[in-house]
């Protein structure tokens, strides 16, 4: 893994970062959701303290990872029961085939 140096801009300030080189699209595209956030706040609301923008921006993204991440533990669980009831059926099958042959 190469790490390179970029800047990214956010809420008005510059901050040089090293990161891996696979993940410099993914920073630049959370930098983008982050700023488009920011100014999203501040147009629909009378909120000038770019720390308490920041806040709200931090608070609205996370709390969507919490439930992406909530949505997604569901999923797999539900798939992990599926392949388990897949494993059950093949067993039986496999049983099955062996008593017709055995006959």
């Amino acid at each position: 893994m190469s790490e390179i140096n970029i800047k990214v801009e956010v809420a008005g300030s510059v901050f040089p970062l090293k990161v891996n080189a696979e993940d410099e699209q993914n920073i630049k595209e959370a930098v983008e959701l982050i700023n488009n956030k920011i100014a999203e706040f501040e147009k629909n609301y009378a909120i000038k303290d770019k720390k308490d923008v920041l806040s709200m921006v931090m608070l609205q993204l996370v709390s969507q990872l919490y439930k992406q991440a909530n949505t997604a533990e569901k999923e797999l669980s539900n798939l992990k029961q599926l392949f388990a009831d897949v494993e059950v059926m093949l067993k039986e099958h496999l049983q099955n085939i062996n008593n017709i042959n055995e006959e």
